[in-house]
């Protein structure tokens, strides 16, 4: 008789995990609190528009790159037919704008650091030192056929040397974060640009290597975007004999005596619903967000001692969120093209004076709009108080949270056609989301959508296995246990965890791919 593993959770971690234990010879079942499964990974239709929260760029999702297979093999770019998905890849990273003039973040790198040479020669040593760096960081891959502490030596020795590139650009930019990195040049739109995209306290690496994974040719994004890749990894789990329960909040996970027989050892004998429904099984991955497992489903006692570290300093381990907007355009609005960072006149949102916007008109994929007609979108970068902001109005006044974001949506507009006068009386407010809409819908930790902002006091090396001191047969999957989170870390994540009860049996521990 099959082996029952019981998975919490049915974003990316939880599929992936899902479709890993039925290669492996499992039977598994998801639990789902949503209608949708996919978690984070989602859109929706809002007349006629199809509105992304998720995929801006996969990391090595093109042929030449390794974990292609596995971007493939889950219903990233791939279906349970196992026909190819297309990956339409980006013309630049975004744009900047500052006292009337512009660079382009192109992914083509020969352009961008022609231009940026271009813009300011004063600042040609630092410029030269950067883009050589990005082109280190082409070489960077996502580590996807087992958790690096289960390789052999063979395996990590081959991934260090393709890595060692990467690891000398990291070197080079060790503990400087983007308001370092900006303070080096001297024109003032670079000095700006390097701050637009990610806050000024996150680590340079970490943009450095965003950019490099959209300039090396694998930073697209799948076609019908981030909702089609959910459906297609529910329809690959279930072809593959898995079983999916929506609409499903688990309550607890039910913990018993171990057999080991040692003090205090315990095991986990399956998970009680919300319903009241008991579900039996011989393992549980919680595939969701690790503040909510250790607060709602297991004792904070079993949180692995790194996650608490981080959890207990956030002066640290910063917390990251965003408020979006999206408008309909009547026109398809050729005026905006990518993602455009520009100077505003200030107002008001959340609590913090906004002076600067940006916008971008998303019509990468036809499905995203009408042919005649555009989606605008402008995102805001938020941090905890603005979270705590929104999360305070929301659970206390519904009809004020609702009015802030119809405010923010009128204040923005203004400033959309400011910039743009041709678009004045064609835009119009479609939808908004707050850092606090990610909680309610993932139970995301202070509304994160990825882990803890990476900056100079954090550890870049944060990594957690997923087992569980005490618990004989719980294992962790999700995009928190590896900084800085993100689709592969939550994709490899499930694997890694099918992967880690295979080796407590003694099995071997390849599944392909």
């Amino acid at each position: 008789m099959k082996q029952k593993i019981v998975i919490i959770g049915g974003g990316v971690a939880g599929l992936t995990a899902g479709i890993y234990a039925q290669k492996a010879g499992f039977d598994s079942v998801i639990y789902e609190k949503n209608p949708l499964l996919g978690g984070q990974c989602t859109g929706w239709k809002r007349k006629g528009f199809y509105i992304d929260n998720c995929i801006t760029w996969l990391t090595n999702g093109a042929p030449k790159f390794p974990v292609y297979k596995m971007w493939k093999a889950v219903g990233f770019l791939g279906d349970e037919n196992g026909n190819e998905i297309p990956c339409r890849q980006h013309e630049a990273f975004w744009r900047s704008e500052h006292n009337g003039q512009s660079y382009t973040f192109w992914a083509d790198l020969e352009r961008a650091e022609k231009e940026m040479l271009e813009l300011s020669p004063q600042d040609k040593k630092e410029i030269k030192s950067f883009f050589k760096a990005v082109r280190q960081c082409e070489h960077l891959l996502v580590p996807y056929t087992a958790p690096l502490d289960l390789m052999g030596l063979g395996e990590l020795t081959a991934i260090g040397l393709k890595l060692l590139p990467v690891g000398i650009a990291m070197q080079k930019y060790k503990n400087c974060d983007l308001n370092d990195l900006a303070a080096r040049f001297k024109h003032p739109l670079l000095q700006r640009a390097f701050k637009d995209y990610l806050p000024g306290d996150y680590l340079a690496s970490i943009f450095m290597n965003a950019y490099a994974s959209i300039a090396n040719g694998g930073g697209g994004v799948p076609d019908g975007g981030s909702l089609k890749v959910a459906q297609r990894m529910k329809a690959i789990y279930e072809k593959l004999g898995g079983v999916c329960h929506a609409n499903s909040p688990v309550k607890e996970i039910i913990l018993e005596d171990s057999p080991s027989g040692k003090k205090g050892q315990k095991r986990a004998a399956g998970i009680l619903l919300e319903s009241g429904e008991k579900v039996l099984g011989d393992y549980v991955i919680p595939s969701c967000d690790t503040h909510y497992v250790f607060e709602k489903l297991l004792d904070a006692r079993y949180m692995p001692p790194r996650l608490k570290y981080a959890y207990d300093h956030p002066e640290e381990h910063k917390n990251g969120s965003t408020f979006h907007i999206v408008y309909e355009c009547s026109t398809p609005a050729p005026e905006i093209g990518g993602r455009t960072y520009f100077d505003c006149r200030p107002f008001e949102l959340a609590g913090v004076t906004i002076n600067r916007l940006n916008m971008k008109n998303y019509k990468l994929d036809p499905v995203n709009a009408p042919a005649d007609k555009a989606l605008i979108e402008v995102k805001v970068l938020e941090k905890e108080p603005q979270y705590l902001y929104w999360k305070n109005l929301r659970e206390t006044d519904k009809a004020a949270y609702d009015a802030a974001k119809q405010k923010a949506g009128a204040d923005i507009l203004k400033r959309l056609e400011e910039r743009v006068p041709s678009l004045k009386g064609k835009l119009s407010y479609l939808d908004s989301w707050t850092p606090y809409t990610y909680t309610r819908w993932c139970n995301s930790y202070m509304g994160n959508f990825m882990t803890f902002i990476t900056t100079k006091k954090s550890s870049n090396l944060f990594n957690v296995k997923g087992t569980l001191k005490g618990l004989d047969n719980v294992v962790l999957a999700g995009q928190w246990l590896s900084m800085p989170g993100g689709l592969p870390m939550a994709m490899t994540s499930g694997k890694f965890a099918v992967q880690r009860i295979l080796r407590s049996q003694g099995k071997s521990i390849k599944i392909e791919p």
